[in-house]
Order: C-alpha cells, then structure tokens, then sequence
C-alpha cells in the first residue's frame, strides 16, 4: 500500500492466511471453520492491519430471516445465494465510527467480489449477533441493517461429517439483523461454480439455527 492509498482497505485472503488465522482465533465465536461460499478480507488502517472481516454462505432456514427476504420452501435452493451472511468481524482498533465505516465498505467490496466468483448478484445481508450487556447490534442498527428477531438457541450438529445424519443441540440464542440491497432481487437460478460438488452433496451443506 503506498503513500496515496486510501486510509482504510480491505485486502482479500484466504481463510489459512497466518494473519487472518491469528485474529480470527481470538474472535469471540469459536473458529470452527467456514463451510461453502466464503470470501475473506484483512482490514488495514492507515497501513496498520487492525481487523478481519468474513462473508459466506447465508443459513439454511430461519423464519424471521426468510420472512424479511420472502424466502419460502419453493424458491429456498437457488435464492440462498444470494444473500450473504456476515459470519465474522473483528476489529482490534477502535475509533469513533470506525467499525461502521468498514461495514459498509465491506457490503460494498463483497458485492462484486461475490458476484465475480460465484456468479450470482448479492440481494442481502445477514448476520446473528450473540446478546451481551455490551453487545446489542449497535455497529449494524448504525449502518441500517434491520432487527428481524431472534433465533430459537439450537442448532443441528453432524459430529461424523455433514453429509451424515446430525442431532439438534442448544446453542444460545442470537440477534438477527439483515439488509437488503437496492435495486437487486433474489436469485431466480443458481449453479455452483465454486466446486464440483453433486446437487445431493450441496443440498446437505444445510446449517439450520
């Protein structure tokens, strides 16, 4: 980055990259990994690297979620693509509005960047934010990303690898925020081109919250 360059950039990396790893450790969601579509980006201020920020693929079935995207039984498949799920950010510095300011450069970025690996425009966002007396999704309501609701705190666990028969646990419940992007829909048709998994195969890449 050289002396003219805006103050603060997202540099796209892979999810092994040492320094993305690092933070991402530290996170307070456990790394357990990221499964399907996934893009994600070191954040850099003023040269300094001060953060990570992660995009992929959108949950498999949530009601409030599917009632703000108008996502029904029908249309689930091939309109999941295009909405994208904010499933890590982490800022390790901290200055007024700064955390907003990445946000939306990141809804930005991770529109084309989406779009050109996967073929398919980005129609809305989704995120589910762990309640604590200091986390309330504040960073989202500034950046105007509605409230939908909250999770019902259990999830389906495959222990022996997805493709096999999982067992609903608890989990703690989580705040929804999700935005839409203007002048897009949702996808209508979608063929995936990040691997050569099977249609059966992809159609167990289902995360249910």
């Amino acid at each position: 980055m050289g002396k003219n360059s805006p103050a603060l950039q997202l540099v796209r990396c892979k999810r092994t990259d040492p320094n993305y790893k690092s933070i991402r450790d530290r996170h307070y969601v456990k790394n357990n990994g990221c499964i399907g579509q996934q893009l994600h980006y070191l954040i850099y201020y003023k040269t300094n690297l001060v953060g990570i920020i992660s995009g992929a693929s959108s949950v498999w079935a949530v009601k409030s979620r599917d009632n703000y995207f108008g996502i029904a039984k029908e249309n689930r498949r091939v309109s999941l693509p295009s909405i994208v799920n904010n499933v890590v950010f982490r800022l390790e510095f901290h200055e007024k509005n700064l955390a907003t300011r990445v946000l939306s450069l990141w809804r930005k970025r991770v529109q084309s960047d989406w779009s050109e690996r996967y073929g398919v425009i980005v129609h809305g966002f989704e995120t589910f934010v762990v309640e604590e007396d200091y986390r309330k999704g504040s960073l989202y309501k500034a950046d105007n990303w509605d409230y939908v609701g909250r999770t019902k705190g259990n999830t389906k666990k495959h222990d022996s690898g997805i493709g096999n028969k999982g067992k609903r646990v608890e989990t703690s419940s989580k705040l929804i925020f999700c935005k839409k992007v203007k002048n897009t829909r949702l996808s209508t048709e979608y063929h995936a081109t990040w691997n050569k998994k099977t249609k059966e195969q992809l159609s167990q890449l289902r995360l249910e919250i």
